[in-house]
């Protein structure tokens, strides 16, 4: 027993000493050229120094590691591929033994070589992941390694099968980006540049294992044949091969960038059609985008004056003006195509930043400003709204569905249509309970309903807010959900929902002392504000001493009032009426506070029927202004404002409004002053509720000129 132990042991030891003779001794050359190649990376690396980075390093390692491996592995089996029967036969041994000891000896040789290069980069870059690092080169080195010994032993030429390692190589080095990103060599680097798509890096390594696997077994299989005869059909049948594993390549890297992007569309939201154009630009002539239906290549190429092939996607040019009519053949041609709300969502963004013939003028005045606010709308913001309703009606299980309802409801409180705003925030809080732009929808709709009397609608539309919000803005909707549970009478709703609240805010307050950016882009002295304000709210909340407003119950008092322009009513002007001012002092005061809207008939008149009980600080006026002969547009005011006004339980008659043109000296003032800071205003009274009035609040509601809405585009990030 023991003689047989010692020969087993001696057996083993002589297999390892065989195969490491066989690397080392076959040819000085298996030795010297990776000993070269990373002599030579290190000491360019060495050179450039000042150019080297974590993302270089990273893609350094994932590029070299394979391509060593692929040299050694594709020259390693040499001897014996052409005798591996009598090899078998002499040492009695596995073939799966001797290739899998011999791939062990050489990626530790090939460690060992790249160990003074992964030294310089762990001691010259700061926060360099070597681990890491190394860890995701290994699959990539497995994989381009077992590639050329496959090749080698099915031609039983070491240097066919390095060409194949070296020809995917090179392939993925210069387009494998744009081929195919999941099945990528340095897909890990890819993810420290923060690259399209990398972030699905660790799916693409175990894909290059999963096809190591079967290369493998491949290679297992050819190692037991006699060398096939080299006849013209073994060349067809290697060239046949050779173009269905090419295809196969395209093919999958197309589909997995479809998948990618069709997941991701509410993320991309305006830059989704560039998005797809920009990845689909680098197949050049192929024509793949034809394998995802006829819809698709129409969608991508819908340009204004380019007439170009469906495969002509070779252009360096990122086209941005949407071809209207092509779409909307587009959506009446494949009403069923998964393209069709793309199609859809373009034709809706499109006339959002298209010039409007009679553009909007937005005119807010506030109590105690001497100069209004004025506020050009120059988009077509009327058939903005009715595509983006369109949309949202006709795909409702669209992922731009969401992002429509969210533009409908920003570029409706811009010029003042607080229905379409409130009918499309009721929709999004309803219907799309988990997308990001709900959080506004949330918190404005709970306001409202507050307001309304509505406390159990109130408190759902505030805790959905709270579920969206970024760390710096959850503790205000929880401490509104608080207060509506508590009218409600849940009383351990409303102690959970203050506790959370409470918790929000500190959490929000430690981590801006921390000095973390918030996300949100609000002003430190605000947050700290904001966050003191909600701890004291819980605290009072929670010990009782803050008795809870019963629910409101609107007044229905009726104001009217009249519009005049050059001596007759003025018909079609929005009139509207606020009680809070608007973030950054732009023209949209309409965000928090009790707000009511009416349109002018054609005598001019307008009536707000059901206004709620408040006292009321902001008037406003958004009126279409035609274009001037001379082309210039003239700015307008408005005289006969009388603020601040308190609605009460009788009708309410105001002044009438007269809209003048405005002298030349007062069209464009140096300074609007209400762009400016509003840290000094006194909080507004309305009703039982105290609010302050505004600050440098960023990233949320409120006019922004062209785009007619801001949205939480500052804090998200998804806007275009």
């Amino acid at each position: 027993m023991r003689d047989r132990e010692q020969g087993q042991g001696r057996r083993r030891s002589g297999l390892w000493a065989y195969n490491i003779r066989i690397l080392t001794g076959n040819t000085y050359w298996l030795v010297v050229t990776p000993v070269a190649a990373t002599q030579l990376v290190l000491f360019w690396n060495m050179a450039t120094a000042t150019l080297l980075s974590a993302t270089r390093a990273a893609e350094t390692v994932e590029l070299l590691a394979p391509m060593l491996g692929a040299f050694l592995c594709a020259y390693a089996l040499a001897p014996e591929q052409d005798g591996v029967g009598e090899l078998v036969f002499v040492r009695p041994v596995s073939v799966e033994k001797v290739v899998l000891l011999r791939m062990a000896v050489i990626f530790a040789f090939v460690l060992a070589v790249m160990t003074p290069a992964f030294v310089i980069y762990q001691v010259g870059i700061d926060d360099f992941p070597l681990g890491m690092t190394i860890v995701a080169a290994l699959p990539s080195m497995l994989f381009l390694s077992v590639l050329a010994m496959a090749v080698a032993s099915a031609t039983r030429h070491p240097v066919i099968g390095l060409g194949a390692a070296g020809a995917f190589w090179l392939l993925d080095l210069l387009v494998g980006r744009y081929f195919n990103p999941l099945v990528s060599l340095h897909g890990f680097a890819d993810q420290v540049a923060g690259r399209p798509m990398a972030e699905q890096w660790v799916l693409g390594k175990l894909v290059l294992v999963c096809v190591a696997g079967c290369l493998y077994v491949w290679n297992r299989r050819m190692l037991g044949k006699p060398a096939a005869p080299r006849r013209w059909v073994a060349l067809a049948r290697s060239t046949l091969a050779v173009i269905v594993v090419l295809a196969v390549y395209v093919v999958s890297g197309a589909a997995y960038k479809v998948a990618y992007g069709m997941s991701h569309e509410g993320a991309l939201g305006f830059r989704a059609r560039l998005w797809y154009q920009s990845q689909f630009r680098g197949y050049g002539p192929l024509p793949v985008a034809w394998m995802f239906g006829p819809a698709f290549p129409l969608y991508i190429q819908a340009e204004v004056g380019r007439e170009v092939s469906i495969g002509g996607m070779g252009s360096d040019s990122l086209w941005t003006r949407v071809d209207v009519p092509r779409m909307k053949a587009l959506v009446e041609r494949y009403p069923a195509s998964m393209w069709a709300d793309n199609a859809a969502f373009e034709i809706a963004s499109h006339w959002r930043t298209q010039p409007a013939a009679r553009p909007r003028l937005v005119v807010s005045y506030r109590a105690g400003d001497p100069v209004p606010e004025r506020r050009w709308v120059r988009e077509e913001v009327g058939r903005a709204l009715e595509e983006f309703g369109k949309l949202a009606d006709e795909y409702p299980e669209s992922a731009f569905a969401p992002l429509a309802l969210s533009q409908r409801a920003m570029i409706g409180l811009s010029v003042l249509d607080f229905e379409a705003a409130k009918s499309a925030y009721a929709r999004l809080v309803a219907d799309y309970p988990r997308a990001p732009e709900t959080y506004e929808a949330g918190r404005r709709m709970s306001a409202l309903y507050r307001r309304e009397g509505k406390a159990e609608e109130a408190l759902r539309a505030a805790d959905v807010a709270a579920r969206l919000a970024a760390w710096d803005e959850r503790a205000e909707p929880l401490l509104s959900a608080a207060r509506a549970a508590a009218q409600l009478g849940e009383e351990e709703v409303a102690r959970d929902r203050y506790e959370r609240a409470r918790a929000a805010a500190q959490e929000a307050l430690e981590r801006a002392i921390r000095g973390e950016k918030t996300p949100s882009r609000l002003a430190k002295r605000e947050l700290f504000e904001r966050s003191n304000a909600v701890i004291s709210a819980c605290d009072a909340g929670l010990s009782g001493s803050l008795p809870h407003p019963p629910v409101p119950v609107p007044a229905g008092a009726e104001v009217r009032g009249r519009v005049v322009k050059g001596g007759r009513g003025a018909p079609e002007v929005r009139v509207a009426i606020g009680a809070a001012a608007g973030p950054e002092g732009l023209p949209s005061p309409f965000e928090e506070g009790p707000a009511v809207s009416a349109t002018t008939d054609g005598e001019g008149m307008f009536r707000f029927d059901s206004a709620p009980q408040g006292e009321y600080t902001v008037a406003a006026f958004s009126l279409t202004v035609p274009e001037e002969e001379e082309g210039e547009q003239r700015e307008h005011f408005v005289d006969g404002v009388r603020l601040p006004l308190a609605v009460g339980e009788s009708p309410v008659t105001l002044p009438d409004y007269t809209l003048r043109a405005a002298a030349a000296a007062e069209a464009e003032p140096a300074v609007s002053p209400g762009l400016r800071a509003r840290e000094e205003r006194p909080t507004l009274r309305m009703g039982t509720r105290r609010q302050p009035g505004g600050g440098e609040r960023r990233g949320r509601g409120g006019g922004r000129g062209r785009e007619g809405g801001r949205g939480r585009e500052g804090g998200r990030g998804r806007r275009r």
